[in-house]
């Protein structure tokens, strides 16, 4: 088969923060789609576009700094490369910095596969008088190499050529010369000599598969052969021993000592100038004393820019559904309908359409808002500034950023977490960010303390739920990272790329990708949820609605021996499992259930201060709203993970609310 009855499948390859994106991008347009990495739970991007006669599919590897895989997107990457290695090769370089990335380049040069090198930001490297020697460089690698801006289009009739040339007349790259220890070159070269010899055909570089199974004792699991398998275990104890050296510290020395003489080579030994603009904006934004507060104000103006423009959007959005359900209700052909088929179709699934729409504002004001923060370059600054404190939870600094979001609204703040670092940090980071107190929450506190508690008071409760949800964080935080529920935090390195002006097409494709994705993952589930909740409120249909002879009253009757110890009724237990839809409603439910004229009253009456305290600190951390479970499922691509939120957060609020209930009765309060 040749390449042309067939979609040519295009590796995009880098370190982070090399504009590998960009140029994504830039090729693919909207011809987008996204997926997970088969057996992990990590983003696979994949576009599509026509070159030629060619069609081409482009696969965007994660960022990483080389193919020894200590982390996930590493071993992703291995995985790829070793398993279902891709027709052609690109590998991205930063121009202004050709050192940080040619170590990978010439890792993915000894592959063998067909390859061109894309130096990158010709459009800065130009500004800062570096003087690159393509044709120095592309004679030493032996690889095709060609200089673009992805970010203004510039060389990419060029790259578009070369990479044409590259499919046309496809050939084995020509292994670069990198010098490694005798001991190493003799293992290398015997383990292949075994490789050539076994009955499976390696489309990868033979003394490539030998130094990747010396470096990495698990990528043996491409190789079948056990006489090839035992040659490596007993070549890489000798070596080790000779050089008294761990392999991988050896393989990544030699690389960078050759990476090293082609940054002189190819730029003629001129020292890389510093770049001033960013080093001016960064003795302001970093400073040992105003950059953290500055850090802070630069957060308080999103989160008010988010929320400011989003609400009144949100509202337009409900008032509209509302005017079409108000509209659709009067129709005829809707009248003519049961009553609960009605009820059905606007208080079930209406009410799951309305509740996804209503999210779409404040998701796509984050995203345009971090996209904006995250291409300019001040998002590597700010992790740099948070990170001492996250690292005690085994996370980076961009973590806190999605945990602060939190505060204002869960949905967000968890489908911001693909912007971290690695899996480690985004699972662990969507798993806490449920404890954090956001605003849906806030609503339910701020009106039952004040019947439920004196003006002097009132305040001290909420801010003592505040610090609650700081504490719950912290301490969940503490719980995963040493009983490595979801594994171990992972190494990683922060890069901190020189500022830019994001691209006004950046920015449109993640906001449409980021929606597109929502309505497609978590929309399902949302809805489904809803109509559920509707479903054990409204059924059996002969009973008043949420009443206690309904299926979610008698559900709440079950728990009540359960909750009971709380010093939660079973009407309150409905109530929660209408905050299950939207912590919002949980208001509207009491007013449901208790049915009297005057919610004050009412919650008054049958709620004692101990009871009302008990209760907000349960839905302070107990199961987040659906759309929130949503995200995260969407996010993790994992029931499992979705799961064991749910039950995290359900067991906490337990055990949280029994012993502040339980302590509150023998200390005589009520």
């Amino acid at each position: 088969m040749t390449l042309k009855d067939k979609e040519v499948v295009v590796a995009l390859s880098s370190i982070p923060n090399t504009g590998k994106t960009t140029l994504f991008n830039l090729l693919t347009g909207s011809s987008q789609s996204t997926g997970n990495w088969p057996g992990v739970s990590i983003e696979k991007k994949i576009g599509h576009f026509n070159l030629g006669e060619y069609q081409i599919q482009l696969v965007d590897f994660p960022g990483t700094y080389a193919l020894s895989p200590l982390s996930h997107e590493e071993r992703v990457v291995r995985n790829f490369f070793l398993k279902t290695p891709p027709d052609v090769v690109l590998n991205i370089l930063d121009g202004r910095n050709l050192y940080r990335g040619l170590g990978l380049t010439l890792q993915m040069a000894m592959s063998g596969l067909p390859m061109a090198v894309v130096i990158n930001m010709l459009d800065e490297v130009r500004q800062q008088g570096i003087e690159l020697d393509i044709p120095a460089l592309a004679a030493h690698l032996g690889l095709p190499v060609v200089a673009i801006s992805a970010r203004t289009g510039e060389g990419l009739p060029e790259f578009q050529h070369v990479l044409y040339q590259i499919i046309k007349n496809p050939e084995r790259t020509r292994l670069p010369l990198i010098s490694f220890p005798p001991v190493l070159e003799e293992a290398i070269k015997s383990i292949a000599r075994k490789i050539d010899r076994s009955n499976k055909i390696q489309s990868l570089d033979h003394n490539f598969m030998a130094l990747q199974l010396l470096e990495e004792e698990k990528a043996s699991d491409a190789i079948q052969d056990q006489a090839v398998v035992r040659a490596v275990k007993s070549w890489r104890q000798r070596v080790e021993s000779v050089t008294s050296t761990k392999i991988p510290i050896t393989c990544a020395t030699c690389r960078f000592n050759a990476a090293r003489g082609l940054v002189l080579e190819a730029t003629h030994q001129r020292p890389i100038p510093p770049d001033a603009r960013s080093e001016k904006i960064d003795r302001i934004l970093l400073h040992r004393w105003f950059g953290l507060p500055l850090f802070m104000l630069i957060m308080l103006l999103l989160f008010e820019a988010i929320y400011g423009l989003g609400v009144p959007l949100q509202e337009t959005l409900a008032h509209a559904f509302n005017t079409g359900e108000v509209w659709l209700l009067a129709q005829q052909y809707i009248t003519v309908l049961p009553a609960w088929l009605q009820s059905f179709l606007f208080d079930g699934l209406w009410q799951g359409i309305g509740v996804v729409f209503s999210f779409f504002p404040i998701i796509a004001l984050f995203f345009i808002f971090m996209t904006l923060i995250e291409d300019s370059g001040y998002m590597a600054r700010a992790a740099f500034l948070m990170d001492s404190l996250m690292h005690q939870l085994g996370l980076d600094g961009k973590a806190f950023i999605n945990l602060l979001l939190g505060y204002g609204c869960n949905i967000p703040a968890v489908m911001g977490t693909r912007i971290l670092s690695s899996h480690y940090n985004r699972v662990s980071t969507m798993l806490l960010i449920p404890f954090t107190l956001c605003s849906a929450r806030l609503q339910v506190f701020v009106f039952l303390t004040a019947i439920l508690f004196p003006p002097a008071i009132a305040p001290w409760v909420l801010f003592a739920l505040y610090i609650g949800s700081f504490i719950a964080v912290f301490s969940m935080g503490l719980l995963l990272k040493s009983l490595r529920i979801i594994g171990k935090s992972e190494p990683f390195i922060m890069e901190i790329p020189p500022y830019r002006i994001p691209t006004l097409n950046s920015v449109t494709l993640r906001i449409w990708q980021e929606l597109k994705d929502f309505l497609y993952q978590a929309a399902t589930l949302i809805i489904a949820g809803v109509m559920l909740v509707w479903l054990l409120t409204h059924f059996p249909t002969d009973v008043p609605f949420a009443s206690a002879e309904t299926w979610a009253g008698q559900l709440g009757q079950l728990l009540s021996p359960l909750f009971s110890l709380l010093g939660i009724h079973w009407q309150e237990t409905v109530a929660l499992l209408f905050g299950f839809i939207a912590k919002e409603i949980v208001i509207g439910a009491l007013a449901v259930i208790y049915g009297g004229a005057d919610l004050n009253i009412q919650v008054a009456a049958h709620i004692t201060p101990l009871e009302g305290l008990s209760f907000m600190l349960f839905t302070l951390l107990y199961t987040p709203c659906i759309a929130t479970l949503a995200a995260i499922r969407a996010e993790s691509r994992s029931w499992r993970i979705t799961l064991f939120s749910l039950v995290l957060g359900l067991g906490s609020a337990w055990i949280a609310s029994f012993v502040l209930y339980q302590t509150g009765l023998v200390m005589g309060f009520k």
